[in-house]
């Protein structure tokens, strides 16, 4: 009986064929296995024990460490590589306005460091009008935020009634340029005492100074944050800090600086 020597080799073929396979998935479910089993043993050592050596929080006056550890879920039995640090971090940035940074450092496997950074206020937030105490302050990046404690002694921004930047968000127009009016007489103008900054007023904005005296100032590029901007605002604060100090106008209460270059007293208080 003769056998057909194509056919047999065919089968051989397929039979090799078929052992690499099964050879091949032998492989990688012994892989898959393995990984398991590595990831397992990964996991366990990212777990926290003992929060007070494993978690290291630096908070600050505004945040507490313990309201941080618990919108992160730093608890003893938490897995530190099951938390979505990136996601946790954006939630927080997000829920509280007065974190102006958040680093969070693992350090593998089982021990992360979280650093705060507050935003520091440099003035209060008011509405032209209102009687109700607002708690809102603002930093120089213009961001708006609730808090109280020892602000008593910053200078205050009146806002207009329909134009209120609610917490969280940021100032602009006057509002804007009245925060860079006070930071740059907090600098360079400090004999003026500027105590406030209305900027509810579409053409200028009304400050209340330490001599009891009250200056409408305008500048050129107000609303703009610019360079140009800032040049215009410090030659008018210049010239008023200057006509101030030469006791010109004796007894006047109101200063108009609203003219490029000029400044002078205004005896017309109906505007204001």
């Amino acid at each position: 009986m003769k056998v057909n020597r194509i056919d047999s080799s065919e089968r051989r073929q397929r039979i090799g064929r078929i052992v690499k396979a099964l050879v091949i998935l032998a492989l990688l479910v012994g892989l898959v296995f393995a990984y398991a089993k590595i990831r397992a043993l990964w996991l366990d050592q990212c777990v926290i024990t003992d929060v007070s050596r494993q978690v290291s929080i630096t908070d600050g006056k505004m945040v507490r460490a313990d309201n941080i550890a618990s919108i992160l879920t730093l608890t003893n039995g938490a897995n530190l590589a099951k938390i979505d640090f990136a996601k946790k971090r954006k939630e927080l940035l997000e829920r509280f306005p007065h974190l102006r940074n958040l680093v969070i450092v693992r350090h593998l496997p089982d021990r992360v460091t979280i650093t705060t950074e507050e935003r520091i206020p440099i003035a209060r937030m008011d509405t032209k009008g209102s009687r109700a105490a607002s708690k809102r302050v603002v930093d120089t990046e213009g961001v708006v935020f609730d808090f109280r404690r020892g602000t008593q002694t910053l200078p205050v921004i009146r806002e207009a009634p329909s134009a209120v930047t609610a917490s969280g968000n940021r100032i602009s127009g006057h509002t804007l340029a009245a925060l860079r009016l006070l930071e740059l007489c907090s600098d360079r103008f400090s004999e003026l005492g500027v105590q406030e900054a209305d900027a509810s007023k579409p053409d200028f904005i009304v400050l209340t100074l330490g001599n009891y005296s009250t200056a409408v100032i305008a500048w050129e590029g107000m609303d703009e944050e610019t360079t140009a901007s800032r040049r215009n605002l410090t030659k008018q604060l210049e010239h008023l800090a200057k006509v101030i100090a030469s006791n010109v106008g004796t007894g006047t209460t109101i200063w108009n600086a609203t003219q490029p270059g000029r400044v002078f007293a205004d005896p017309q208080k109906g505007f204001l």
